[in-house]
């Protein structure tokens, strides 16, 4: 382990030595001017994963004052960091056709991750992208909400009789391991297509190998720094930074699960592994109420189903139905389990929220303790609630998009040169007084109706936006309501004498966790 770290530093050492310099020259070749971040963000101290790249985001956004943009000397590349919400727009969205690509992660040795749709490039991306967007329609998440009732009510069932058996009647649990039983019994229906038993029995093979999927330790972030910052040499030496043995475990129960569906061998079941193979075989057909808002329609591409040459190509090969299939359960599960926990803290410190949401998710809830998808999306306050946790707590602090050939804004006097990555500022812009009264202060009514008229919709991003948003956006919100809907008629929620006031969270990447071992008590109600 030891040699492998320092074998690690040396690489790394060496690759910042022979990059940084040519990261300087490009910003004033441009025009750009540049912020050291390195006084709140050193590069060791992010390599080491003491520091998170958002946090030097954060002071650029604050130092930029008024300007535009501004560039920062990464390790290994020339960032150009946008804080005027028109330019975010153009490189979102107008201007997409420049901003097609994400820099690179992953090398070739990782295939399976590499081909994940947020790691496809150019008219591969777009041919995915196309074929796989109508599975995650309003129709096709409905067909679901039985496997979020289904899981919710054994989740708050188990958590009911715990708190039954103990001496005070309520229950003590670690918020975040909780929630991933919840989370990964969803995903493994909603998914994989079977019944994975994580709430019955947390130390199950399929529940070991998820967190050693999902959970990235000191390690892997290590390794992912590099990846980020020196994408080349991670190909050069085929480094791997996911655990290959949980990689390998996945892959072999969608291979097997996409064999029996394409082969007619097993039930049809409402899951994305039928929704995949239904896409693959032209079969998927819109529902009636497939409506796409705001969001989806700005992500909607034009063309995409030909290759190169004009012709009908078939996109969702074996290995792209796998992929897809892992980053749909790497989000469903890490991500959502993330807001969810801290939309549980945030209500345990703020009893007069959480109050008045058990009284709005009260009037929908059926007798058996089931909600109604249709209902659910109805509920204004819990959307409000949800809303300010992804503000407060994003899961990916920064977006970027990869500049595909030179780019000139001349409103703004922008130069981009193709190769060099754009940074939106996410957490910094959901931090800014500008577009939210008392930013600092956890409150739902930022996302008023009023309030979201009001507000620019640059400056709320927490699943992107364009062609590039996040595709799981709908299942993912629905995914998190349900839980909280369930979790909030259930039980009242409260912080213990060990749970952390404020929030003590961290910077994993890009992406914002809470605290290790986070502690909240649960009484049924």
């Amino acid at each position: 382990m030891w040699l492998a770290l320092i074998s690690l530093v040396v690489i790394g050492s060496i690759a910042y030595f022979l990059f940084f310099r040519k990261t300087k020259n490009i910003f004033k070749e441009y025009g750009i001017r540049e912020i050291d971040t390195s006084v709140v963000a050193g590069k060791i101290e992010i390599f080491l994963g003491r520091k998170g790249m958002p946090e030097g985001d954060d002071y650029a956004y604050k130092i930029m004052g008024s300007e535009k943009f501004c560039g920062i000397a990464e390790m290994g590349n020339s960032l150009i960091l946008v804080k005027d919400m028109e330019l975010i727009k153009k490189v979102m969205i107008k201007d997409f056709d420049y901003f097609v690509d994400r820099r690179e992660f992953f090398s070739d040795a990782e295939l399976s991750v590499k081909k994940m749709l947020p790691s496809l490039e150019g008219e591969e991306w777009k041919g995915v992208r196309t074929a796989v967007s109508p599975t995650f329609t309003t129709g096709k998440i409905r067909r679901m909400m039985d496997y979020f009732n289904s899981v919710g009510k054994d989740w708050v069932n188990s958590l009911a009789e715990k708190a039954k058996s103990s001496s005070d009647g309520s229950v003590t649990i670690e918020a975040l391991k909780s929630v991933n039983h919840y989370t990964l019994d969803v995903i493994a229906s909603a998914v994989f297509g079977f019944n994975a038993g994580t709430i019955k029995d947390p130390k199950s093979a399929f529940t070991t190998m998820a967190h050693r999927f999902a959970d990235l330790n000191k390690w892997q972030l290590m390794k992912f720094v590099i990846s980020v910052q020196f994408p080349k040499l991670i190909s050069i030496l085929k480094m791997k930074i996911i655990d290959e043995e949980a990689l390998t475990f996945f892959e072999r129960i969608l291979d097997q699960g996409l064999k029996a569906r394409m082969s007619g061998d097993t039930t049809k079941r409402n899951d994305f592994l039928q929704l995949l193979v239904e896409a693959k075989k032209g079969e998927l057909k819109a529902e009636g109420k497939d409506e796409l808002n705001s969001f989806e329609k700005e992500a909607q591409l034009n063309g995409g189903a030909e290759n190169e040459s004009g012709e009908k190509k078939q996109w969702l090969t074996q290995q792209i139905m796998n992929s897809q299939s892992l980053v749909f359960f790497f989000a469903g599960f890490s991500s959502t389990s993330n807001s969810i926990t801290f939309t549980a803290y945030a209500l345990a410190v703020h009893q007069d929220i959480q109050d008045r949401l058990r009284k709005e998710v009260g009037k929908i809830a059926k007798e058996d303790g089931s909600f109604d998808y249709d209902e659910l999306s109805t509920l204004v306050y819990l959307d409000m609630v949800v809303c300010e946790v992804l503000r407060k707590f994003p899961a990916a602090a920064r977006l970027e998009r990869k500049c595909v050939r030179d780019y000139k804004d001349v409103e703004s006097g922008l130069s981009i040169p193709k190769g060099a990555v754009v940074g939106i500022p996410v957490n910094a812009m959901h931090n800014d007084k500008q577009y939210y009264d008392n930013p600092d202060k956890f409150d739902p009514e930022h996302f008023s109706p009023d309030k979201k008229t009001q507000r620019n919709p640059y400056a709320y991003m927490p699943f992107g936006m364009g062609p590039r948003n996040c595709i799981g956006m709908r299942f993912a919100l629905v995914e998190t309501k349900a839980a909280v809907a369930h979790l909030v008629h259930n039980f009242r929620i409260e912080p213990t004498k060990k749970t952390p006031i404020p929030m003590s969270s961290y910077w994993a990447g890009f992406g914002l966790l809470p605290s290790k071992g986070l502690e909240l008590k649960l009484t049924p109600l």
